[in-house]
């Protein structure tokens, strides 16, 4: 992995002071219409003509400044997990494009068409990224990164996720830190769909006299980290026609070990009590009757992709994409997403209630997947399926950015 530091574009200090910096940062996947007249996600998503007209504005009034000096960033999130306070430090900087397979940069889900489409376009007129891609590594960067010092930007955001941002200008500690992940795999864990759209601006003829083109603004954490938290993104499945839980129990026996319980909690209990060997999830289809599905040892009749590895079929998320969806349902996720029959949240308990109202015909409840599982796919050179895996807090657009036309330091 190469990595620069870079003259971060950041919000003023007299914006900060007048409108406080939690109103101005957003997530990746903020809405610019609903967004306030001044936060970020009005240039990071929306139209992107718009956006390059508001960044324009914002640089030429004042809204936004420039660091005089390059550096890179120590960005913090302290925030509450099941009761616990954790903290993790990621390393904020440039990284050097480079396409799959040909580099220590390992993907992990492949990009979706759509969002990558409207990553690019906005890459194009923009010239300037603000949503930092987030890598994982074993680099032993969590110590070096520790600080008691007072933080350059600070925000508490609405989910009571606290933002800290550490500038690091001395140049000793940028050669350090990028020694400490020159050499060392990294896996691109959230952000593909920008990241690929980076990668392909960066051949355009037009891209060809920006340096910093060839350059993605990521976050990279220590896969050891206390705070990398890994949530299950559990599915509710709505408006499908001819829907019966009952007949779709029945007939995935000839693939699943099904089991009854009167209760979400109880099934989901014994699916956590489950080992990793075989692949299984829980189906909530009535308020009062859940099933838990666990995958046969050798199901033959599914159609298994032939070049998948074993570690590959062994995922839950595969299971259900290619099992429930694909082989009993005749369909699979994206298009069942793409026609609004499935939707996706990490919170598991909001689903169930859902059903329960009856606002979803059903909902199928995941566990978690491990970073082993995750590293292994990876450096099999395979891709999870999508919504596999939600890599949560997310990193905040707005603390930090980079124009494409600067230099590369």
């Amino acid at each position: 992995m190469e990595l620069r530091p870079f003259r971060s574009v950041r919000y003023s200090r007299a914006t900060i002071a007048e409108q406080g910096l939690a109103s101005l940062i957003a997530p990746p996947d903020a809405d610019a219409d609903s967004a306030a007249p001044g936060n970020i996600a009005r240039v990071t998503a929306g139209d992107p003509g718009a956006a390059a007209a508001n960044l324009q504005n914002w640089l030429a009034g004042g809204i936004l400044d420039k660091e005089r000096r390059p550096g890179l960033w120590n960005y913090r999130q302290t925030f509450v997990h099941e009761g616990a306070t954790l903290v993790r430090d990621a390393l904020v900087g440039l990284v050097r494009l480079q396409p799959a397979g040909k580099s220590s940069l390992l993907r992990l889900e492949e990009p979706d068409p759509e969002r990558r489409e409207r990553s690019l376009a906005l890459r194009r007129t923009l010239r300037a990224d603000f949503t930092p891609a987030l890598f994982l590594t074993r680099a032993p960067l969590s110590g070096r990164l520790a600080t008691t010092r007072r933080p350059d930007l600070t925000a508490l955001d609405s989910g009571g996720v606290r933002h800290d941002a550490y500038r690091i200008t001395d140049y000793a500690a940028h050669v350090e830190l990028q020694g400490l992940v020159k050499n060392v795999e990294a896996i691109l864990a959230e952000g593909e769909d920008a990241f690929e759209a980076a990668l392909e601006y960066s051949r355009d003829p037009a891209a060809t006299k920006f340096s910093g083109a060839k350059y993605k603004l990521c976050a990279i954490l220590e896969a050891d980290s206390p705070g990398l938290v890994v949530r299950p993104v559990h599915r509710l499945i709505r408006g499908l026609p001819d829907w019966n839980p009952d007949h779709l129990v029945y007939a995935a026996s000839d693939f699943f070990e099904t089991r009854d319980f009167s209760s979400a909690g109880e099934a989901v209990a014994a699916l956590e009590e489950l080992s990793r060997l075989r692949p299984a999830f829980v189906l909530v289809a009535f308020p009062q009757k859940s099933t838990l599905f666990v995958l046969r040892d050798r199901p033959d009749a599914l159609p298994w992709p032939a070049e998948r590895s074993e570690a590959w079929r062994n995922l839950d998320a595969t299971a259900l994409e290619i099992a429930l969806f694909s082989r009993l349902l005749g369909t699979d996720g994206e298009a069942l997403a793409r026609a609004g029959n499935l939707s996706f949240t990490t919170d598991g308990g909001a689903a169930v209630a859902v059903v329960e109202k009856r606002d979803a015909q059903g909902a199928v409840l995941m566990r978690p997947m491990t970073f082993s599982e995750i590293e292994t796919i990876a450096h099999a050179g395979e891709r999870l399926p999508h919504h596999a895996a939600s890599f949560d807090p997310k990193f905040f657009s707005g603390l930090f950015g980079f124009s494409l036309e600067d230099p590369v330091y």
